[in-house]
This record gives structure tokens, C-alpha cells and sequence, in this order.
């Protein structure tokens, strides 16, 4: 699955920059694509569902992300954004955009905040948010800052001169630094939003916990005990005696049979979740079948999986149609379909 199609809470993930933007009244959009593009591009479509203009550019090798800018350069003749989709990002694009306008800069950086900005690129401000240097992954004893370059950018088409065609270049490895070293100024503002990571299981589970406790509202159907906001669709099947414990999503079809625990879990389209089964802190993707009395905890299932009966899985990430034989036990296991032979 691409990334940028990753699911946070129901929603693919590039599908919360790509309404950022048009809520911001930015309505002419490329996306640069290479990994699995016609899959992508089938599921985004032409931009018509978000009142926009939505074109593709496909790059056969990695160009990096200056370099898959550089691509559609033709396409650029005034103040732009670059927005990262592999990020959850429900962002006022505006406001970042009027403060790059003021200050006159060639380049404006998002930033936000992290606890642990390790793995992240970090930025140091001066007293008038300009932009003094950066440190890309830094080592715990190199970190001078916990402002996080958020992957977002408001540009000038100038900056363009700065990356050469044909060839993998990067914005903070390599444009930015250009920048600064040619004498000219790059701004950083701090996002007004909701800005995360998904790169790992526990903060794509982070993710979609914020959303639900953002957009969730309090699920109430009687014979079904629930204490937190969710996010569920109406064509669920949720019976009698399913407890939903802190915030949960369920989507379209799915089926969530009688004394079932969902507790702080995404459960997608076309589910089976049978009688007995407890999820806690886990995901489980589209047509995938839990059977009686099987536990998935902190954990995450991929498409059309199925997991037997009094089955335990703990710490884990199933991959697309996999089958989980009855009373197995998995811990820290990655169980995925065997390479295809080139």
C-alpha cells in the first residue's frame, strides 16, 4: 500500500493535506507519485470530490523531494506549496501561506513541536524566526532543538534554480542549505493544527486515536456499553453485549458480534469481529474475519485476513490475507505473503 493511502481513522492519509489545502482555497494540485501510482491515482481521482484540480506526475526512479518539484517545474509560475501526503496533516494552510507573503521570504518553513525530535530534522530560530540551521536525524547528544521540520513549504519559484533536473535532490538535505549558504533568508512558522507521524505502528495508532477524539462523537445504541467518542459508520452491525471501551472507529459493513470488547481500536469496511473476540490497540483492515474468542492486542491486520478461533496475537503486523491458524500464538511477529520471484 502507498503510504499516502494509509488509513488514519478512516480516511487515507494524504486525503487530510489534500483538504488542508482546499479548505485554504488551494485548488490546483500535483501529486508526485511512484511507488504503486495507478492505485493511488485511482483512489484520489481527478480532484472533482474535493472541488479541485488534481494532476499526477510519475517518477520511474526516486527523485527525492526537490527533485520530484523540479519535475513539474512548467507547471509553477507563482508563490506554491509543497505539502508531504505520507504525513497526517490537518493544517491551516492559509495562515502559513499570508505569514510567507509578509515577510517577503523566498522560502517558509512549518514546524511543530515534538518530545523526542530524534529521527526528525530539527531547526533553530533566531529571535525573528528565521531559519540559522538544521540537523537531519540527529543523535540524542546533537540535538539543540525540538522544533521538527513538518514536511510543508511555501516557496517562490526561485527556488527551483536551486535544484538540478534529472537528478535525486532534497529540500532539507540540500535546497535549504543552498539557501542559507547563497545569503538568503528562510522563515519558520509553527503549524495551527493537527500534525503527525504515521511512519510507525504506534504513532499511525496515535494518530487515528487524535482524529476519534477530534471528530468522534458519543455512540449510544441500546445493549451496547460504550464510555468514549467514536467515529462509526451507520451501515455497522453492532450487536448486543459489544463493549466500546476509549475511542473506536468502525467502518462501513462491518459486523461486531455479541460480547465483543473494542477498545481504543479502528476496526474498517466489511469486518467480521465473531463473538467473544477482544481488540485492543490494534487495527484491523478491510474484509479481514476475527474468529470466536480471539484476542489482537496492540497489533495490526492487514485486507482480507483471517484469524481462527481463540487465537492471541500481541505486538504484531499480519500482512495482506494472511490465515491465522486456531490457538496460535503470536508475539512481535511479522507474518506477510512471500516475496514474488522477479
Amino acid at each position: 500500500m502507498p503510504k499516502p493511502l494509509i488509513p488514519v481513522a478512516g480516511r487515507p492519509c494524504i486525503d487530510f493535506v489534500i483538504k488542508s489545502l482546499v479548505a485554504s482555497d488551494f485548488r490546483e494540485i500535483v501529486i508526485a507519485t511512484g511507488y504503486m501510482s495507478d492505485y493511488l491515482m485511482k483512489r484520489m481521482g481527478d480532484g472533482l470530490k474535493y472541488n479541485a484540480s488534481i494532476l499526477y506526475s510519475f517518477e520511474d526512479t526516486p527523485a527525492g523531494t526537490a527533485g520530484a518539484v523540479k519535475k513539474v517545474g512548467d507547471f509553477i509560475d507563482d508563490t506554491f506549496i509543497v505539502a508531504s501526503g505520507d504525513v497526517l496533516a490537518d493544517v491551516n494552510m492559509r495562515d502559513l501561506y499570508d505569514y510567507h507573503r509578509r515577510t517577503g521570504s523566498v522560502a517558509t518553513m512549518a514546524l511543530t513541536e515534538v518530545k523526542n525530535p530524534e529521527g526528525f530534522g530539527i531547526v533553530e530560530l533566531d529571535e525573528r524566526n528565521r531559519i540559522t540551521r538544521f540537523k537531519e536525524k540527529p543523535k540524542s547528544h546533537e540535538v539543540f532543538s525540538n522544533l521538527i521540520n513538518a514536511g510543508i513549504y511555501v516557496l517562490e519559484p526561485e527556488v527551483l534554480d536551486f535544484i538540478p533536473p534529472d537528478e535525486m535532490f532534497d529540500f532539507s538535505k540540500n535546497v535549504f542549505p543552498a539557501l542559507l549558504e547563497e545569503g538568503l533568508i528562510i522563515y519558520g512558522k509553527k503549524l495551527d493544527g493537527l500534525w503527525m507521524d504515521i511512519g510507525k505502528p504506534d504513532d499511525l495508532m496515535k494518530a487515528s486515536r487524535e482524529v476519534i477524539m477530534r471528530q468522534g462523537k458519543e455512540f449510544h445504541k441500546e445493549g451496547v456499553e460504550s464510555n468514549a467518542k467514536c467515529i462509526i459508520s451507520d451501515s455497522a452491525d453492532i450487536e448486543t453485549g459489544v463493549r466500546l471501551v476509549g475511542p473506536c472507529f468502525i467502518g462501513n459493513h462491518a459486523s461486531i458480534r455479541k460480547d465483543t470488547v473494542i477498545e481504543n481500536s479502528c476496526i474498517y469496511e466489511d469486518v467480521l469481529v465473531e463473538s467473544g473476540a477482544v481488540i485492543s490497540n490494534s487495527i484491523v483492515l478491510e474484509k479481514t474475519r476475527i474468529g470466536l474468542q480471539s484476542e489482537i492486542l496492540d497489533s495490526i491486520l492487514s485486507r482480507n485476513c483471517t484469524v481462527e478461533e481463540d487465537v492471541k496475537i500481541s505486538k504484531s503486523i499480519i500482512g495482506d490475507e494472511m490465515t491465522i491458524k486456531t490457538q496460535s500464538r503470536l508475539e512481535n511477529a511479522n507474518v506477510s505473503p512471500p516475496a514474488e520471484e522477479s
